[in-house]
């Protein structure tokens, strides 16, 4: 992956190039993806739809910088290097059981060395934010699934990363959870507006959160069709779900999705 410290508005905040992945087992090729060509905009919200396999996760993984495609490129333009470049939210919970909700939502700034009263105004925002108002002293084992998800959000938003990667984060929550967390996520995205690429079998949720959407075909993946989602901002999931275009939108989706789950 290849940083651009370039100011360029008009550049992709990234770019992705012919990228391929392939593994080998037992001498065998496995094509993860192959030929992804796609431009991010800067603060453009994106979510990657496709059937199980179609190497979404692997993307994204390649993305961060976690993996190494086999060939192709990926350029970042990078505006502020003394801010990490991404921040990435698993669907486990990935936060350490060992530190409290404040610490580990302090984590990444206190790895940066910021300065401590800076760190404590930043996690008590993110706190507030992300509802976990009075749990700062908790530790995970204490807390649900969807407040140690909490924990994941903000600790990665507290961060300031210029890019945000989430890998189906809400896919082990109930479905009131579900709602709730996809609402807060929003509304913490509004006020930053940072580059966010959501990975998500859910095609309600992306129609719900993204700006644009990509779809890839069954293994090996490729891109099948990108879907533009013109909702106004900020968005009401009851809202939007009742309107004849999410129904529209969501029937166009799932029938090109479902051709792939089929083949």
């Amino acid at each position: 992956m290849s940083e651009l410290n370039n100011n360029d508005a008009k550049r992709p905040k990234i770019k992705i190039d012919h990228l391929t992945k392939e593994f080998y087992s037992k001498k065998k090729k496995i094509i993860a993806f192959q030929d992804i060509n796609l431009e991010i905009g800067k603060g453009e919200f994106w979510c990657f739809v496709g059937p199980s396999g179609c190497g979404k996760t692997t993307l994204l993984r390649v993305l961060a910088g976690l993996e190494t495609a086999t060939s192709g490129t990926v350029e970042v333009l990078q505006e502020d290097s003394t801010k990490p470049l991404n921040s990435m939210v698993f669907q486990e919970h990935a936060i350490f059981p060992w530190m409290s909700v404040y610490d580990n939502i302090a984590y990444g700034l206190k790895n940066r060395r910021i300065p401590k009263n800076a760190v404590k105004e930043i996690v008590e925002d993110y706190i507030e934010k992300t509802g976990l108002n009075g749990f700062a002293k908790t530790f995970p084992y204490q807390l649900s699934g969807g407040m140690k998800q909490r924990v994941s959000i903000a600790r990665a938003f507290a961060n300031d990363p210029e890019i945000l990667l989430m890998d189906e984060p809400f896919a082990s929550l109930d479905e009131q959870n579900r709602l709730i967390l996809q609402q807060e996520l929003l509304q913490i995205w509004e006020s930053n507006r940072k580059t966010v690429i959501f990975i998500t079998h859910s095609i309600d949720e992306a129609i719900f959160l993204s700006d644009h959407i990509m779809l890839m075909s069954g293994h090996p993946g490729s891109i099948k069709n990108v879907f533009d989602i013109s909702f106004d901002r900020p968005r009401d999931m009851t809202s939007i779900r009742s309107t004849p275009n999410f129904n529209e939108c969501f029937s166009t989706i799932w029938g090109q999705l479902r051709e792939e789950v089929k083949r």
